[in-house]
């Protein structure tokens, strides 16, 4: 009931706004339907025991090997949960953007959410690779009729990056499928699979770039700066706080389990080319003049730090990584929701259009500060935990790497710091009275602020329930 739920309420109500088009209403109409599946999968989070919950077990389209198995581990459950959480505030979000065609534009949003719903409950290899398919149209059109500038072709090359990733992803699985050994798909039946290493080391790579590509890491990131500064703000949003979430997710359920000696094999080289998007991110987040770019900039280095502690391959890095992915999340949602507020008064997100705004809008730059402290990730805030885990763990696999990695928190603090400065500090350039944080704007950031300071002091729920499936799944490769 659970499963069915969270796909068919946002993509019955996505249907109904876009037949039914009720303009005044349909940011109304799809906030209540993201509230709904928040409660829906806040439910599912108080009856977890632990496992795997499987809700449907059926053959789908027995001679291509498919098979429609829907549920959720721990991992797949916070995944769930961070969908929900952040998908009310990006439909908030959109309450101060003025797009044409909100009931369209509410739909494809709606959407998006139950296809990325389907990816993290689908049990099946293909099953998620048709639901990591989907999520892509409703976001490229999306994209492509409400983007801002040069909005064809940064959508297109987005397109383009993604499909081939994808394709190479379905060549991988459909070679797993042929090679029979037990496996039907399933990801329970992973384990059957036990390749030797000359074909890991190639499997690896076919199977890693579709989630190399999302996430993304360099040097497969090209595609998202333009596409996160050209996207309209709640695109944006989608992109960085869940989208990129899929291949995180994607690594530990068919990448670790399917080539874990392709994983050993290949670990150091992951690990310094992402902690090589790490750095260069931070470096060019500091040099931009546009605030949304500079948070573009910033997801990138944030991500690379998650794949680094991903492929740390223990239990501090991979825990950190899962962490810091909920963590990330709600970072995105409120940097991107400061950028909009700002250019909805400024009419710019040049920061060269911005300064001393602390003086015209005190409310809105405490707001900031304090989501500019989780960012930096000061102790006792969400950001720290996470990170603190991905560099211990980081440091049982090449102390050198560690230190590249904590030479991010000194970037990311340079970066944030000037960011803040620009915008709320410095000389006062504007002669007109602008309207100070609304209550849109605190019914926003404060619930995210209240969350992550509550899991910066308090990470354990979170913590607990990813412990047991990780110790599982580090158990169980260690086997391999």
């Amino acid at each position: 009931m659970i499963v069915a739920l969270l796909l068919l309420i946002p993509f019955i109500t996505a249907l109904a706004l876009m037949f039914l088009r009720p303009t005044q209403q349909a940011k109304n109409v799809a906030l209540i339907s993201t509230l709904a599946s928040l409660g829906v999968v806040l439910f599912a989070w108080s009856a977890y025991t632990g496992g795997t919950v499987i809700h449907y077990n059926m053959d789908w389209v027995p001679a291509w090997g498919l098979r429609f198995v829907m549920g959720y581990d721990g991992v797949g459950l916070l995944m769930l949960i961070l969908t929900a959480v952040v998908f009310p505030f990006i439909i908030a979000a959109g309450y101060g953007e003025k797009l044409q065609h909100p009931s369209l534009v509410n739909a494809l949003l709606l959407f998006t959410q139950t296809f990325l719903f389907g990816v993290f409950l689908a049990q099946n290899t293909l099953l998620f690779y048709i639901f990591y398919e989907l999520s892509l149209i409703p976001v490229f059109f999306f994209l492509l009729y409400w983007g801002g500038e040069h909005r064809r072709a940064i959508t297109v090359k987005f397109f383009i990056y993604t499909l081939l990733g994808g394709l190479s992803l379905l060549f991988g699985i459909i070679y797993c499928l042929g090679q029979g050994a037990g496996f039907n798909g399933d990801f329970a039946t992973i384990g059957a699979l036990n390749f030797p290493l000359s074909t890991q080391i190639w499997l690896f790579w076919v199977l890693f770039l579709a989630f190399a590509i999302k996430l993304p890491i360099f040097p497969f990131h090209s595609w998202q700066p333009d596409t996160y500064a050209m996207a309209p703000l709640q695109g944006t949003m989608v992109l960085g706080a869940v989208m990129l979430k899929m291949g995180l997710y994607g690594i530990i359920k068919i990448v670790l389990p399917i080539v874990p000696q392709g994983v050993i094999h290949w670990q150091e080289t992951v690990i310094v080319l992402a902690l090589i998007g790490a750095i260069y991110g931070g470096i060019i987040a500091f040099r931009q003049s546009d605030l949304k770019r500079l948070i573009a900039f910033s997801s990138l280095s944030h991500v690379g730090l998650l794949c680094a502690g991903l492929f740390a391959w223990n239990s501090y890095g991979v825990s950190g990584s899962l962490y810091q992915a909920f963590a990330h999340a709600l970072l995105v949602v409120c940097m991107l929701y400061i950028s909009g507020a700002m250019k909805e008064r400024v009419g710019s997100s040049e920061m060269g259009a911005m300064g001393g705004l602390k003086l015209r809008t005190p409310r809105l730059a405490a707001l900031f500060l304090l989501v500019l402290v989780n960012a930096v990730a000061l102790p006792l805030t969400q950001s720290f935990v996470g990170e603190w885990l991905m560099f211990a763990g980081l440091w049982q696999v090449n102390g050198w790497l560690a230190f590249a990695a904590v030479s991010t928190i000194v970037l990311g603090a340079i970066y944030m710091l000037f960011a803040y400065q620009r915008v709320m500090l410095g000389p006062d350039k504007w002669a007109l009275e602008m309207t100070d944080a609304t209550t849109r704007d605190h019914l926003v950031l404060v619930p995210l602020i209240a969350v992550t300071l509550f899991l910066g002091v308090y990470p354990g729920p979170i913590l607990d329930l990813v412990d047991v499936p990780v110790q599982q799944l580090l158990s169980s490769l260690s086997l391999n």
